[in-house]
């Protein structure tokens, strides 16, 4: 049986990067922030029906803002858009952002996760946790059930009990010429976490007997269940390149992520979706990026993350992972051979 599909590495190996978490396991919580070293191209994909966001409008093509500082992917829902407030006075006091006066405004997009039925719906990520996310952001940085990971859950259609345990998973691609593309996403989808390179499923809904899987996409079409609170879902993340791109080239970028989600999570982008890719360009290796080429590496490397978060996630409120599951024993063997 082949292997899943070959990807390891950090979005960190992307030069410019740092990643940092706040973590509230008590209450199955957080949020990780994304940031550059200098100012990054950035861009945008929204491909969900329910998204939750702060500062999306300054990415798209037209606006006049051509760079951010980072990017924040929180729990919490729309009451987790207050961390990002914690990042941006981070960086304020760090005198990051753009000039204006005697001021500096950091310019920080956000997409939020909803996590408010895992464990404790009155605690969300705030300001304070953002600002606590930023001043942790290094290089090295954990994966799994962590930072924005910590409430995520997986193959839900069949609610709690027999859905998995998600998180915050992260891959990067070495192109020929020299540049990288990393991702880092987090993975809280109601549907199938499958290996795009077989279609063997890695965390779907449980049968009855917790010894195997059921199909999302076989149950939506034979006999949908009623929609549940449960069910608010949504796959965010951030896809970066060292590569020099335009705020165009970096839109395409979130484009081709999108496709690695679509090609990874079964179905996605459905109508309780917030699903959102960030692309960020930090241009640190002073090459022009091949679109084609980066698009392929986006491929690879979300669908990497993707994978990555199923399998370094770690039982929490009550939804098992994969690891802690006899069946989960032979694919993480697979996954770590």
């Amino acid at each position: 049986m082949p292997h899943f599909t070959s990807v390891s590495g950090s979005i960190t190996d992307v030069a410019g990067i740092t990643v940092g978490h706040y973590t509230d396991t008590e209450n199955g919580t957080g949020c990780s922030v994304v940031l550059t070293e200098d100012p990054a191209t950035a861009g945008i994909e929204v491909r969900g029906a329910a998204p939750g966001s702060r500062e999306t409008e300054l990415l798209h093509p037209l606006a006049a803002a051509q760079w951010v500082n980072g990017v924040m992917l929180t729990g919490g829902s729309v009451f987790g858009l207050d961390a990002p407030g914690g990042v941006i006075r981070f960086l304020e006091e760090h005198k990051v952002g753009l000039q204006f006066g005697r001021m500096r405004i950091p310019l920080v997009p956000a997409a939020v996760v909803f996590d408010l039925a895992f464990i404790n719906s009155a605690v969300r990520p705030n300001s304070e946790n953002g600002y606590s996310a930023t001043a942790s952001a290094s290089k090295e940085f954990q994966r799994g059930s962590v930072g924005v990971g910590t409430g995520c859950t997986v193959g839900k259609i069949m609610g709690a009990e027999r859905s998995l345990k998600g998180g915050v998973g992260t891959a990067s691609v070495k192109l020929s010429n020299g540049t990288t593309v990393g991702a880092l996403v987090a993975v809280n989808a109601v549907g199938d976490v499958v290996d795009p390179a077989n279609g063997e499923p890695v965390a779907a809904p449980l049968n009855e007997n917790r010894d195997g899987f059921e199909s999302t996409i076989d149950t939506l079409l034979n006999s949908p269940p009623r929609q549940r609170g449960f069910f608010r879902n949504t796959v965010i993340g951030v896809i970066a390149t060292d590569a020099r791109l335009d705020k165009i080239g970096a839109s395409r970028l979130a484009i081709a992520s999108q496709d690695g989600i679509a090609m990874a999570v079964r179905p996605s982008h459905t109508q309780n979706d917030g699903d959102t890719v960030f692309a960020l360009a930090t241009g640190k290796s002073g090459v022009d990026g091949n679109l084609d080429a980066l698009h392929a590496a986006a491929l690879q490397a979300t669908t990497g993350a993707i994978l990555d978060a199923v399998f370094s996630a770690t039982s929490l409120g009550g939804i098992t992972a994969l690891r802690d599951l006899p069946m989960g024993e032979h694919l993480m063997e697979r996954w770590n051979g």
